[in-house]
């Protein structure tokens, strides 16, 4: 694909001129990766899920008074199911901040009508 030289010239200078229009960012603007300390209210929900022939292991993490508020992360996969549910289990324990698994999350936090 050959472009015209018009074009060229104009995403060249589009390029140098981005030095003008851009502004640094500040500190606030990426506060929400290091504001971690609602972590510590979370219930950890472990998933399992198959996909094409693995079975993923996924923890989510779920703030127990405000369950919109939450992380979803992918950890490991296996081959076999009963490895997986077995990893998936001590996974959650060893990631729950609440050992005993007291906070939890109910679907009627969602206001769902599934009727």
């Amino acid at each position: 694909m050959h472009l015209p030289f018009t074009v060229y010239s104009a995403l060249l200078d589009t390029i140098n001129n981005l030095q003008f229009e851009e502004k640094p960012g500040k500190g606030a603007d990426l506060l929400f990766i290091t504001d971690e300390f609602w972590l510590q209210d979370t219930a950890v929900i472990d998933h399992v899920c198959c996909r094409r022939g693995m079975h993923g292991v996924s923890l989510v993490f779920a703030h127990h008074l405000n369950p919109y508020k939450f992380i979803c992360r992918r950890i490991v996969a296996y081959a076999d199911v009963k490895k997986a549910a077995v990893s998936a289990h001590y996974m959650r324990r060893q990631a729950a901040k609440d050992q005993r698994g007291t906070l939890s999350v109910t679907s009627c936090f969602f206001n769902l009508n599934l009727s």
